[in-house]
């Protein structure tokens, strides 16, 4: 068994791990992503590690899952406009029926539970509680919103150690510790306006002729430059805590609440390709993104033994992440008598807590077929303010449906799961997106943009009870 364990440790991990949307892996098993996530009461199978460890009680024999969730986004901007306002001429720039070109992405699972007695249980998992990857043409010429972001990626990898006592018949405590490691990064094309690179426009600005042409030739030699953010970190750690409460055969209530992750992460910031003006254009970088505390509150309600109805309410407080910064070790793209080159890079997020509503059902049609279904309201966390194509998000309706196959030792959870991403209106109150096309002192770019799309899943995951 841990050979195994092991071998499909190493599977996962070199799997190619990715999402889409807001940082959220749209759930965890197939059996728990095909009942909307509505599982802190419901959950009996391996993947209780994440969604109440006290789950893990209900489980008699030792039991390996592991499987993987397809994720395939439709996401575009329409009417993407900046007016851009300044003492020298600016063409504005526009693009409509913008789509990303992100591949089909990948979220592998893994976990196996083991019984020690009749009280007490242990389990370990994989898998991946957030995160997020989206690419974008990077023609600006199609594309402009690509001088504020083409490529974005968050992902925080955990494998979870837990323990469960079951009290008594009705009780039952978990516990388990997150051990993690984060990746961030962000790719976008270096924007520069028309005039900056006219030797013209530099000396109406007062600039002598020599120095003008000297800063026309290095801006003409920075647009369209791609710079790129990569950092990770080591190690991470957040804790997982549940409570679940059968009250009788028909009824439980589950409780699970999950720290919050610190996050510290390095790495470095290049822009390609070189250049003979600039200075400093690879240095080292460090940021810290944290994760946010969730609370999760479940009932499940059973009518009869065949059929369960189970519904979840979720706080998490994204409010934490008002903003983070990304320090260099050195000024980054330096040049002389232009920029002293950048010590930091600040952004503003002041994202909003949110409270999760889900709800899901299954049916026993017999002893070897289970239907389920389930939905989920996601209201965004990102206000109009701080919405920018690195961190995109809308409120979201999940729609998703399932099947269970089940066998002597062996079952087979199939789900089916859509994401309709409610439209965004952005008219020049992004202060993220307005930065892109800002240079202080110079002139001022004004974002108007509307963004919207849906996301297919699908997954399957593999049970095995000894």
């Amino acid at each position: 068994m841990i050979r195994l364990f092991t071998l499909a440790l190493i599977l996962c991990f070199t799997a190619s791990i990715s999402f889409a949307g807001h940082v959220d892996t749209y759930g965890i098993g197939s059996k728990g992503t095909s009942m909307g996530g509505a599982m802190t009461a419901a959950t009996d199978d391996a993947f209780s590690v994440h969604y109440n460890p006290a789950a893990m009680s209900r489980i008699k024999k030792r039991t390996f899952a592991i499987g993987s969730h397809f994720v395939d986004p439709s996401l575009k901007m329409d009417h993407f406009n900046v007016d851009e306002t300044s003492a020298f001429p600016i063409s504005d720039l526009a693009g409509s029926d913008i789509k990303d070109k992100s591949p089909l992405l990948i979220v592998p699972h893994m976990a196996y539970v083991h019984p020690l007695n009749e009280k007490m249980t242990l389990g370990i998992a994989f898998y991946v509680p957030y995160g997020l990857d989206l690419k974008w043409d990077t023609d600006t010429t199609a594309n402009p919103a690509a001088m504020n972001t083409f490529h974005s990626w968050y992902m925080r990898e955990v494998i979870t150690p837990s323990f469960s006592y079951k009290v008594n018949d009705k009780l039952s405590l978990g516990f388990g510790i997150s051990i993690g490691k984060t990746k961030a990064g962000v790719e976008r094309v270096r924007y520069v306006p028309d005039f900056m690179k006219s030797a013209a426009a530099w000396q109406t600005a007062g600039y002598t002729a020599v120095q003008a042409a000297g800063a026309a030739a290095a801006y003409t030699e920075l647009d369209g430059a791609q710079y790129k953010t990569e950092t990770e970190d080591d190690f991470n750690y957040s804790f997982n805590i549940g409570l679940l409460y059968d009250v009788n055969e028909k009824l439980s209530f589950g409780v699970t609440y999950r720290s919050k992750s610190d996050t510290k992460m390095d790495g470095n910031t290049d822009v390609t390709p070189d250049m003979a003006i600039w200075t400093n254009q690879n240095v080292d970088a460090s940021v810290e993104i944290d994760t946010p505390d969730q609370l999760s509150f479940g009932v499940q309600y059973k009518p009869i033994p065949k059929w369960s109805i189970s519904a979840d309410l979720t706080r998490t407080w994204w409010g934490a992440v008002k903003s983070y910064t990304v320090a260099f070790e050195d000024p980054f793209m330096a040049t002389s008598g232009l920029s002293a080159g950048a010590d930091e890079e600040h952004f503003e997020r002041n994202w909003k807590d949110t409270w999760t509503y889900r709800i899901g059902t299954e049916y026993k049609l017999n002893k070897m077929i289970d239907l389920r279904a389930g939905y989920y309201y996601d209201p965004t966390v990102v206000p109009n303010d701080t919405f920018d194509v690195l961190w995109p998000d809308s409120d979201k309706h999940v729609f998703s449906g399932g099947l269970g196959l089940n066998f002597e030792k062996v079952s087979v959870d199939f789900v089916l799961q859509y994401i309709r991403i409610s439209t965004v209106n952005i008219n020049g109150e992004s202060e993220n997106l307005n930065d892109s096309y800002t240079r202080p002192g110079v002139h001022v770019g004004e974002v108007d943009a509307k963004a919207s799309g849906s996301i297919l899943g699908y997954g399957v995951t593999v049970s095995y009870k000894f």
